[in-house]
């Protein structure tokens, strides 16, 4: 799910690139605010698709509950989004607003989990090996 989902982010970025295109704005338009709220929840049930939820299922495609979430339908998002891939501006915007809030929910799982291992910062595993590749 997460491959289809990244493919079809690069076809719609691929497309954006084109300046001949002229995407008019849909009548059904998801605001940016929506979007952002919209892709932050997107990211969030494709990355806990793979975890164990209550009734002890895994690989479950969340995607539908989203879609519900926000009383849309996966026409409407294709849509929006095309709308906005073609507005490359925005459509940064709105992903760096999204990349924000994963990484405040990283932050405090982070937190979160030192404080019940008990450390203050987990090693950097990434930095040590690109500072043993420097060295």
């Amino acid at each position: 799910m997460r491959k289809l989902i990244m493919a079809l982010c690069l076809f719609f970025i691929v497309l954006a690139c084109d300046k001949k295109m002229d995407y008019k704005k849909p009548e059904n338009l998801i605001s940016k605010k929506q979007m952002i709220d919209l892709l932050y929840d997107m990211h969030l049930a494709v990355g806990t698709s793979n975890l164990q939820n209550l009734k002890l299922e895994k690989n479950r495609n969340y995607m539908s509950l989203v879609y519900e979430k926000y009383g849309i339908d996966s026409t409407q998002f294709a849509e929006s989004n095309i709308y906005y891939t073609a507005n490359i501006n925005t459509y940064e915007e709105i992903f760096e607003e999204v990349e924000k809030r994963l990484k405040k929910v990283q932050d405090s799982f982070q937190t979160s989990l030192d404080s019940i291992v008990g450390q203050k910062k987990r090693p950097d595993y990434g930095k040590m090996t690109r500072d043993s590749l420097n060295n």
